[in-house]
């Protein structure tokens, strides 16, 4: 039985954010550094893993024995954009192309 419980969110961004469960448990065991959270008793795990810096909040259940992790995410990384998004945020990007080149065209003339 694992010592460690992923919350459904952490699972979600753990997949979101390509950071495989072994790793994310690699984290936990032997991290580089920890500190405290910014909520009431969750703590950050920290550890490079493959030139990525992975962070993990977790807080100890200490009736249970295990850590409860509720987000994982790479430091410097962005999450990458779900293709509903850019496909609805698509016009509006043409039109500020557009504005910018009228813009920049006009302001070339005066």
């Amino acid at each position: 039985m694992s010592e460690f419980i992923f919350t459904t969110h952490a699972r979600e961004r753990l997949q979101q954010r390509n950071i495989p469960l072994s790793d994310a448990e690699s984290v936990l065991r032997n991290p580089d550094k920890t500190y405290p959270g910014k909520k009431p008793n969750t703590v950050k795990f920290i550890r490079t893993i493959n030139y990525r810096r992975v962070e993990l909040i977790a807080t100890h259940l200490s009736d249970q024995k295990k850590w409860l992790v509720v987000s994982a995410w790479v430091r410097g990384e962005d999450d990458k954009v779900p293709l509903s998004w850019q496909i609805i945020a698509l016009p509006f990007r043409l039109v500020w192309w557009v504005v910018k080149k009228i813009v920049s065209k006009t302001a070339g003339i005066i």
